[in-house]
């Protein structure tokens, strides 16, 4: 069973990253124009809005209704993770928060836009992404490299 620690920790990184992530989409919606990329740091770093109604990479374009699921069915599968105490302590916990928060921020512009807004380039990044995607990322990196910490110090 989790502990009471980690739900908090969990559940208070997934509030940040929900917030963060639809305030900067909010921003980029009024800031942008859609297709023009706006130079950061010339070289390396776009901003470009983009409807993005497909997955990573613009695979599956025009099939939200199966992201919707997808998504869905990621949130409940790191609701259960954590719940089972899975979490691995606070870097786990952490993780699984970064991970369903950009889970839910996603899943909310898909239900309320019908795909996710982009808005991220990067050189040598085959797609454009929000901060959502990348919560995603290195909230699944972080989980993996606790539960390997884990059974390090813990073999079975």
């Amino acid at each position: 069973m989790a502990g009471r620690r980690d739900v908090l920790t969990a559940a208070a990184v997934a509030l940040l990253v929900v917030a963060v992530d639809q305030a900067t989409k909010l921003w980029a919606q009024q800031a942008l124009s859609p297709g023009r990329e706006v130079t950061v740091i010339d070289g390396w770093l776009w901003f470009k809005l983009i409807s993005n109604s497909g997955a990573s990479l613009g695979l599956l374009q025009g099939h939200n209704a199966l992201f919707l699921a997808v998504s869905t069915l990621l949130l409940g599968a790191v609701v259960v993770v954590l719940l089972r105490g899975a979490a691995t302590g606070g870097v786990g916990a952490a993780a699984l928060g970064a991970v369903g928060g950009g889970t839910t921020s996603n899943l909310l512009d898909r239900v309320r836009l019908g795909s996710v807004i982009d808005f991220i380039e990067v050189h040598g990044w085959p797609t454009n992404f929000n901060l959502a995607d990348a919560a995603i990322r290195v909230g699944v990196v972080l989980f993996l490299l606790a539960l390997l910490l884990r059974l390090r110090r813990h073999p079975r």
